[in-house]
């Protein structure tokens, strides 16, 4: 991967942000940006910054004023629906619904818990949105039609109903499969007494219910892609030692969705939140920032390609950076950077590409490798 650009976002920088999401067809890469309280529209084939809409929680913090409270802070987790409306969930769970075309929030749906609405994923067939409320105690995944924008479900995590108990640890990323017409989202904890058992549950969204849990060991599953093969990719975002290892090692992990097999462990790339595939280079990209080298954390963009899922290789990013998607027909890869905080070193995060403001580093594959697909005619 090749850093080409970066992208100004304007108003106060970009300090802190979550998930972001690219619509091709629509030629739109949107951020959830909570330094400026608002979903940040950009150009996906000439990143540009297009403009934002507010209204949202922004970054809030807790009683000491300095550090982050993340579980009302919003906009969170984001996608687009229909190629019209772009859903994001904000700090006061509920999801809202900004039409594009208009540039304004056109609805305010309400999943009724405490804490914000985060990660979703869209069932384009059953037109349901499942979003994960993950800092509830239990958290939950709440189902909304959105034809008629309203509740139609609600799955919680506490043990019960065939469900992990993720009670304490939340849950992550839902994906949607269109070929099995079924949910996945990752849980980071599916045993309460063992830090080290994760697992992907799988939801039928005709029934909304958990039909199965694939476990996966020492990875803290975070987030979520599905890929080709009916094969998904597992941001792990915790760190274990591993014996023989004496030190903590970092990994991503391809399972097959049909029985949650191991089909690859990824150990060069880790400590991930987003992860992405992209149809049109036929890669996996992992925003890896907590990728540990010897014990060292060392942030990259990670890239696996999906064909053979074999490591591609990284490039240094920054500690800030959990958030990637890309878009298949220019190829640009999306990663948010935070800035680095007025007062604290740079050598903190000595690889950023936007020290001061923050930014939008747009990447570009360097080169196809000779065990690499083809890419995809745009």
């Amino acid at each position: 991967m090749v850093l080409v650009s970066t992208i100004d976002v304007g108003g106060n920088g970009l300090g802190t942000f979550d998930i972001s999401y690219v619509d091709p067809k629509i030629n739109r890469y949107v951020l959830s940006d909570r330094t400026n309280a608002s979903i940040d529209f950009f150009n996906a084939t000439d990143a540009s910054f297009i403009g934002r809409v507010g209204g949202f929680a922004g970054q809030k913090f807790k009683a000491d004023g300095v550090t982050a409270d993340n579980t009302i802070s919003g906009p969170d987790g984001v996608t687009v629906v229909n190629n019209k409306e772009v859903w994001a969930g904000d700090g006061d769970s509920s999801v809202k619904v900004i039409d594009i075309a208009s540039f304004q929030v056109v609805d305010k749906i309400s999943t009724g818990g405490k804490f914000r609405c985060d990660e979703m994923a869209l069932d384009a067939a059953d037109h349901i949105l499942a979003v994960a409320n993950n800092a509830d105690v239990p958290p939950f995944v709440t189902m909304i039609n959105t034809d008629t924008r309203a509740v139609v479900g609600k799955i919680v995590f506490d043990g019960t109903n065939g469900t992990p108990d993720a009670t304490q640890t939340g849950i992550e990323q839902p994906q949607w499969s269109k070929k099995t017409g079924l949910f996945y989202v990752s849980v980071p904890q599916i045993v309460p007494s063992d830090a080290t058992q994760g697992g992907i549950s799988v939801i039928d969204p005709s029934t909304m219910s958990v039909k199965a849990t694939y476990p996966v060991s020492n990875c803290t599953p975070g987030g979520l892609t599905l890929g080709p093969r009916d094969e998904a990719m597992i941001g792990c975002s915790g760190a274990f030692t591993v014996p023989p290892n004496t030190v903590a090692t970092t990994q991503s992990v391809v399972i097959n969705l049909d029985n949650g097999n191991i089909v690859a462990n990824i150990t060069p790339a880790g400590g991930n939140d987003e992860v992405w595939f992209d149809r049109g280079t036929k890669h996996y990209y992992l925003s890896a920032r907590g990728t540990l080298v010897n014990g060292k954390v060392t942030p990259i963009l990670g890239t696996v390609d999906a064909v053979t899922n074999m490591y591609d290789g990284g490039v240094a990013t920054s500690t800030s950076a959990h958030s990637v998607a890309a878009d298949k027909v220019s190829h640009h890869v999306f990663v948010p950077i935070g800035l680095i905080p007025p007062g604290t070193a740079a050598s903190t995060d000595p690889t950023n590409p936007c020290p001061t403001r923050g930014c939008i580093a747009v990447y570009l594959p360097s080169s196809i490798d000779a065990d690499d697909g083809k890419l995809a005619k745009k």
